[in-house]
């Protein structure tokens, strides 16, 4: 039997590009049956128990994503088949991405499904301009929306301006991102004074090695906290996350830090213990230490006959699951709620506790939808179509660890599909 792999070795670079090419377009032609398969699936389910936000879920749960992306593809494929059926087909043609049609609909979402037919067909043209990206495609749209129905566009602007917010999210080298949305005009402003300030610190002392960048930073820092980002210690309580042996001895697996239930990503193990020793020093920050049992990656068990999760074991829940527990979902926990309802017989205790986001916090109520888990938080959901989507937590820590003995030596085989780039399905054997 021929494999893939062996099909490859005898191409050239440019039938190798031949290849790529020809896969892309086939995986835009399956995202176009996707499209219209999820689109049939709405149809169906439309009126039956559960309504829109059973179906959403199990989109979801279908293409392993997060509720609120299982949402956006089901109104989109909608539209899609029902509106803008030029959109789809330069799509199974392969002339756009699935992400470029998602924001061709996003940009249009505001106007009638008249004026939505009609700027698709304006857009047959743009699709087939060579070499533009979604970008251009969603500004072109977005231009014909704004044309097809002035007012629609500024209600919904206005609308817009009450979606401003901040938010934080891990990034690379153990630093986090802190994002604020918000209009073009407040979000410019508040880049231009920073900028201002940050230069006039940095032209006031010559001998500041800071760049530009760093001192944006810290002159924002300190005019939201009040505090100097060096030097001063802010009042709040820091949970860290680390095992025994980065604590006590000269462990190296990375620690987790979490502050108001907001998750700052993992930190080094020798940064972890200069936090310990420095908060021991500062009356103002505290610690919350939470170990991990000698071995293992779970956390310490708790348990409660209460009906409402107590704060102690909220917070172990919360730091066990880390996101939201319903399969792909990773929002943020902003509940902690029994897996079978109290009503139900459901105890209070950790294999009947889970953290959940807003809006998965009721998907178990959904009809047709069930969910079980366990003492390590292993969850299992059954949607009403009988498919059953499984969710194990990260490791407490929220990262994996490396092997404490180096890998085998791989095969003459194993490293000629690596070189190759290619690996089969259920890996590489002898």
């Amino acid at each position: 039997m021929t494999t893939a792999a062996t099909t490859l070795d005898g191409l050239t670079p440019a039938q190798l590009v031949d290849v790529i090419t020809d896969a892309e377009r086939q995986i835009r032609a399956l995202t176009a049956r996707q499209v219209q398969a999820t689109a049939r699936y709405a149809q169906l389910m439309t009126g039956r128990a559960g309504g829109d936000a059973a179906t959403t879920r199990e989109i979801a749960l279908a293409r392993q994503v997060s509720p609120s992306t299982g949402t956006s593809l089901v109104f989109a494929a909608r539209v899609l088949v029902q509106d803008m059926p030029i959109t789809l087909a330069a799509l199974a043609e392969g002339l756009i991405t699935e992400r470029a049609a998602r924001d061709v609909v996003t940009a249009t979402c505001h106007v009638s499904a008249t004026d939505r037919a009609r700027i698709d067909e304006r857009m047959r043209r743009e699709y087939r301009r060579p070499g533009l990206g979604h970008r251009y495609l969603a500004g072109a749209a977005r231009a014909l929306a704004d044309a097809a129905d002035p007012a629609a566009a500024v209600e919904r602007n206005r609308r817009a301006e009450g979606t401003r917010r901040c938010t934080v999210r891990p990034g690379a080298d153990h630093m986090t991102f802190f994002t604020a949305v918000g209009t073009p005009a407040a979000n410019l402003t508040l880049l231009t004074t920073l900028r201002r300030a940050a230069t006039d610190q940095l032209r006031a002392d010559p001998s500041d090695e800071r760049t530009e960048d760093q001192a944006m930073y810290d002159v924002l820092f300190a005019r939201v906290t009040g505090a100097e980002l060096v030097t001063d210690p802010i009042p709040v309580t820091v949970e860290l996350v680390m095992d025994e042996a980065a604590l006590l001895r000269e462990g190296t697996s990375s620690a987790r830090v979490w502050c108001e239930g907001i998750d700052g990503g993992p930190v080094p193990a020798q940064q972890a213990r200069a936090l310990v020793l420095e908060a021991a020093e500062k009356e103002q920050t505290w610690i919350r230490r939470l170990y991990c049992r000698p071995g293992t990656d779970e956390l310490v068990a708790m348990d409660a006959t209460s009906r409402l999760f107590p704060p102690a074991l909220a917070r172990y829940l919360r730091r066990r699951d880390q996101r939201c527990a319903t399969p792909w979902c990773e929002a943020p926990i902003r509940h902690v709620d029994h897996v079978t309802p109290w009503s139900r017989g459901g105890g209070t205790s950790i294999e009947n506790g889970q953290g959940l986001c807003r809006s998965c916090n009721y998907t178990k109520d959904l009809p047709g939808f069930t969910t079980t888990s366990d003492t390590r938080g292993r969850t299992t959901l059954t949607t009403r179509t009988g498919h059953r989507y499984r969710r194990e937590p990260p490791p407490v820590l929220g990262h994996p660890t490396l092997p404490s003995t180096p890998p085998p030596t791989p095969t003459a085989r194993r490293r000629r599909a690596v070189h190759d780039g290619y690996v089969p399905v259920g890996g590489v054997h002898g």
